[in-house]
């Protein structure tokens, strides 16, 4: 016999640059018993995602830690250190030659990446832009 396995679902928004988000959904293993994180607790996560176009982002997360402190408090965020970086590691196939941006430096092509999310592969396009 298998073992049910329990996953907590997360809303989120996803920082892409200073002014815009978009919409995440994080799929957390979580054994029975396990705490549940509290609203507007800020966290560095770690995971597989699927970016389907028009969508929210989905993302099976294999590492989670969330910032210290109490995230109903006040001065919560004051504690938290000021970086809203997002990196992404990707493994595909180049589908387009670069094009390059206004500023003749920044280099501007679409990845195809698939992965392993929600019990499945998932394929997706990634625009992605060197500077």
């Amino acid at each position: 016999t298998t073992s049910p396995t329990y996953y907590c679902f997360y809303e989120s928004m996803l920082p892409i640059t200073n002014d815009s988000t978009v919409p995440l959904q994080l799929r957390v293993y979580s054994p029975p018993g396990d705490s549940l994180l509290q609203d507007d607790t800020i966290v560095r996560v770690f995971g597989r995602i699927f970016a389907p176009p028009s969508s929210k982002i989905l993302m099976d997360v294999t590492s989670i830690v969330p910032y210290p402190g109490d995230p109903a408090s006040d001065n919560y965020e004051e504690n938290i250190p000021n970086d809203t970086s997002v990196a992404i590691w990707g493994v595909g196939a180049v589908v387009n030659n670069a094009e390059y941006g206004a500023d003749s430096k920044t280099r501007l092509f679409d990845l195809a990446v698939s992965d392993y999310v929600r019990d499945g592969m998932k394929s997706f396009m990634l625009g992605y832009v060197v500077k």
